[in-house]
C-alpha cells in the first residue's frame, strides 16, 4: 500500500537550505558523460538494479568528502576502459553558489578544486557541502560489527571536524607502526625502548578521539531519543551508549582519558607482546543501542532495529546542521522499499521542506510516495532522463 502524501503537512519547500543545483559526471563508474539539474526539494531516480542509481549518489558523496563511502581506492571509480574520472557539483549556498570538483587519473594524480580555479584539500569540501548517506546496509547497523559502527561515527564526525580527521589519520599511522613492532618483538627491554614513543602517540591522539566520540554520542543520544519517539509514535526510550575499551567516567576530559589509556597500555603490555597486537584504544571501541534499557541488538525486533537506525540517521542530519549552521543534503539509496509504510512515511515527512533529498528506487510505485512537486528521473545504463510530472 502506497504512502498517502496528504497524510502529513508539507512545510515550505527548500527554505534556507544548501542544495546541489546540478552534477556533471565524466567517466565515473558506469557514466561516460552525464549532467543532471536538480530540484531543491525531493528528487526521485527510478531504474532497475545495476543501472547507475547508486553511482550517481556516490558521486555527490565524493563531491562532499573527496572520496567514496564504499570504494577502497579512487581507481575503482574510473569507468572501465578510461583513465580518469571527474565529478563537478554546482552547490547553491549563501551568499553565492560554488562549484566543487574532484578529479582523479589512474596515473595517481588527484585534483580537488573550488570554482574551477582554486585548488583545495579534499578535507575542505565539507566546508561547502555536507551530505548524509542512507543505504540498505545501514539498516543492519544495530546488529552489524563494531567496525561498522565505528566507521559510521568516524565518517559523521569527520564531516564537521578537520581536527578529528587529523587525529584519526595520526592515530592510524601510530597504530600500524606499533602493531608491526609488537609482531617483531623479541626482547622486553628493547621492546620498551621502541614501543614507548608509539604509546605516547596513541595516547595523545586516541584520548582526543575518545573524548570527541563521547561528546558527539551524547548529542546524538538526545537527538535520537526525540526523533525515535516522533517516528514511532510511542513513549519508548532510545539510548545510544559509547562503549570504549578504555573506561571513561561521565564528563571525562581528554587529559583524564589519556592517563587512563596510558595505564591500560602498561597493564596490557605482556598480553600484547604475546598476541602481537594493540588491545586497547579507539580502534576497539563500540556503540550500543537500548530500548527502555534493553539491548536492541540482542532483543530488539527487526522493526525496532530499523526504527533505531532511522532515528540515528535523522539525528545525524540535525547534528550536522547544529555544527555547520547549514542543512546537509540527504542521499537515500533504495531504502524506501526496505521500510514499512509507516516508517517510510515518517522518513519522508521529516525530510520534505527541510532538506534536499535525492532518492533512488527500483520500484515504479514509489512515485506515489513522493510529494507532487518532486522532480523525477529514469536511469538506464548510465543515462539519466528527466520524466515530466
Amino acid at each position: 500500500m502506497a504512502v498517502k502524501w496528504w497524510s502529513w503537512s508539507v512545510p515550505s519547500r527548500g527554505v534556507g537550505i544548501v542544495w546541489i543545483k546540478s552534477v556533471h559526471l565524466t567517466s565515473f563508474r558506469n557514466y561516460r558523460e552525464a549532467e543532471v539539474s536538480l530540484d531543491p526539494g525531493v528528487n526521485l531516480f527510478l531504474g532497475r538494479n545495476a543501472q547507475g542509481k547508486t553511482n550517481l549518489l556516490e558521486a555527490m558523496y565524493v563531491a562532499s568528502a573527496g572520496r567514496s563511502y564504499r570504494a577502497a581506492r579512487d581507481a575503482e571509480l574510473v569507468r572501465w576502459g578510461d583513465t580518469c574520472f571527474r565529478v563537478a557539483c554546482s552547490v547553491q549556498r549563501k551568499p553565492a553558489s560554488v562549484t566543487l570538483e574532484v578529479a582523479y587519473s589512474l596515473a595517481g594524480q588527484k585534483l580537488v578544486r573550488l570554482n574551477a580555479s582554486e585548488r583545495i584539500r579534499a578535507a575542505d569540501l565539507s566546508s561547502y557541502l555536507n551530505v548524509v548517506m542512507f543505504t540498505p546496509d545501514d539498516l543492519a547497523l544495530v546488529k552489524g560489527s563494531p567496525a561498522d559502527r565505528r566507521r559510521f561515527l568516524d565518517l559523521e564526525i569527520s564531516q564537521v571536524s578537520p581536527n578529528y580527521r587529523h587525529w584519526l589519520a595520526s592515530y592510524s599511522k601510530a597504530l600500524l607502526q606499533r602493531n608491526a613492532l609488537l609482531k617483531r618483538a623479541t626482547s622486553s627491554t628493547r621492546t620498551a625502548d621502541v614501543l614507548d614513543p608509539w604509546d605516547e602517540q596513541l595516547v595523545e591522539f586516541g584520548s582526543k578521539i575518545a573524548a570527541r566520540r563521547a561528546a558527539v554520542l551524547d548529542t546524538l543520544g538526545v537527538l535520537g531519543r526525540i526523533t525515535h519517539r516522533r517516528i514511532t509514535g510511542t513513549q519508548e526510550t532510545l539510548s545510544i551508549r559509547y562503549s570504549p575499551s578504555v573506561p571513561l567516567t561521565e564528563g571525562s576530559k581528554a587529559e583524564q582519558i589519556a592517563q587512563a589509556f596510558r595505564e591500560k597500555l602498561e597493564k596490557l603490555r605482556r598480553a600484547e607482546l604475546i598476541r602481537g597486537m594493540t588491545l586497547a584504544g579507539p580502534h576497539r571501541d563500540d556503540v550500543s543501542f537500548e530500548i527502555d534499557g534493553v539491548d536492541a541488538a540482542a532483543y530488539g525486533s527487526q522493526g525496532q532495529q530499523r526504527s533505531i537506525v532511522l532515528s540515528l540517521k535523522l539525528a545525524e542530519v540535525e547534528f550536522i546542521k547544529s555544527q555547520m549552521g547549514e542543512h546537509p543534503v540527504l542521499l537515500l539509496d533504495d531504502v524506501l522499499s526496505e521500510l514499512d509504510e509507516s516508517r517510510r512515511g515518517h522518513l519522508l515527512s521529516e525530510v520534505v521542506g527541510r532538506y534536499q533529498a535525492l532518492v533512488t528506487s527500483s520500484e515504479p510505485e514509489s512515485v506515489r510516495a513522493m510529494p507532487p512537486d518532486s522532480r523525477r528521473f529514469n536511469i538506464a545504463s548510465g543515462s539519466v532522463t528527466e520524466v515530466a510530472s
